[in-house]
């Protein structure tokens, strides 16, 4: 504790606050993060404390002193898939040197009194010391999308709704799912509508997860229901995986007043993500089989990358080319017949050497020049390109004998 309060001793609430900002800023986590934390820290959100002391500096002091300690076993709990009742009791000067810094999340405060939701950012190697190695469960990238259905109308990156918010606010934190948020892109918005989050085609799901560079798809879907305007609001949360939107549970949160909306969004996005973690360890969350890629076919080709097929070896043609528009019609018919086209010596006025590559070889290549009236006809040991002779001419049919005509009887 004595690093924190040294950065804020003699300073305002406003320094303070831009201080642990600055601290959790280094602490976002990737999605691409296995761990759960950023490359070296570790985020627990959503401390809500309430401390009242002589002055609002020592109300301050404490409550991030307390919100450390509750912290701690949340980490612990999280990271070695155990109850946080069994976490190692430490002293507050261990926690203290595991921390990196504080973040406000929303405080108010009067002279003696401060009420405040915070973060703890860990150091991710000074709390490997405490966590003991132990191994955590731990999800593939996932696509997660935050479906909002909000007086009739659902949205999912169309525009920044206050679901989104929570879920950029949560995604710092300690988890077993590796979700990947998208950023709400003109091309997200194309894609990511309601209407595709209520399809079924694994078809259509199969390129969007490849564009994400993720395996599965999760849809965090909340529906909010207002009393009246500026009253209660009622928030339902469905939990959904897959192409066909298999629902993993469900849990409903109710808050006073509008005021309340983003704490009712932030516990609704604590409440999906320890569902998604429970499916994952009751191993109902695994990748859905309709929306991996098909390699079967590919494998049982056995195709050499970068090694042309063997019946595509090219062939090697002598062309007589005595003047550059010869040239260009020779080098116009084969890459209209292969498209694998090299002229490997050029000789106007001469013999032009040209490599041919096509599907079936030679074979097939004398069979597409026969059909335009050319030919190959080894010479030596080159194959020359020459042109066909025509077909004889067909003999003319004799005249047909005129009509016989018989007088009327």
């Amino acid at each position: 504790m004595k690093r924190i309060l040294a950065l804020v001793a003699g300073a305002g609430l406003i320094a303070a606050i831009a201080v642990a900002q600055q601290a959790s800023r280094k602490a976002e986590r990737p999605a691409s993060d296995p761990s759960g934390g950023a490359g070296s820290a570790y985020a627990v959100g959503g401390i809500d404390v309430d401390v009242t002391a002589k002055t609002v500096d020592d109300a301050r002091r404490a409550a991030w002193t307390q919100a450390m300690r509750k912290a701690w076993p949340i980490l612990w709990a999280r990271l070695v898939n155990r109850p946080e009742a069994e976490a190692p009791r430490l002293s507050d000067g261990q926690i203290d040197g595991m921390v990196a810094g504080i973040e406000s999340q929303g405080e108010q405060f009067s002279a003696t009194r401060y009420i405040a939701r915070l973060g703890v950012v860990f150091d991710r190697s000074r709390a490997a010391d405490y966590v003991g190695g132990v191994a955590s469960l731990q999800s593939p990238p996932m696509l997660l999308l935050s479906l909002l259905v909000d007086g009739g109308a659902a949205q999912v990156t169309q525009s920044r709704t206050a679901w989104r918010d929570a879920w950029g606010r949560w995604q710092g934190n300690v988890t077993p799912i590796d979700y990947v948020l998208p950023g709400g892109t003109a091309a997200d918005n194309l894609w990511l509508s309601a209407a595709q989050v209520r399809r079924t085609d694994p078809a259509g799901w199969r390129s969007i997860i490849t564009r994400f560079d993720t395996v599965d798809v999760l849809v965090a879907e909340a529906r909010l229901t207002r009393t009246y305007p500026g009253g209660p609001i009622r928030a339902v949360y469905i939990a959904r995986h897959g192409a066909a939107g298999t629902e993993l549970g469900r849990l409903a949160l109710k808050v006073g007043s509008e005021a309340g909306l983003a704490r009712l969004l932030d516990e609704g996005v604590k409440g999906i993500d320890a569902l998604y973690a429970q499916a994952l360890r009751d191993g109902r969350l695994r990748a859905d089989p309709d929306l991996a890629v098909d390699v079967g076919a590919i494998i049982a080709a056995d195709v050499q990358i970068g090694t042309p097929p063997p019946d595509s070896t090219p062939v090697l043609i002598a062309a007589i080319t005595p003047d550059n528009a010869s040239l260009a019609a020779t080098e116009r018919l084969l890459r209209g017949i292969a498209g694998d086209v090299l002229m490997a010596q050029v000789a106007v006025g001469g013999t032009s050497r040209i490599e041919v590559a096509m599907p079936g070889g030679e074979a097939a290549l004398r069979t597409a020049l026969a059909a335009r009236g050319w030919g190959l006809e080894r010479q030596g040991a080159d194959l020359v390109l020459r042109r066909l002779p025509a077909p004889p001419a067909a003999a003319p049919k004799p005249p047909a004998a005129p009509a016989a005509t018989y007088p009327a009887p």
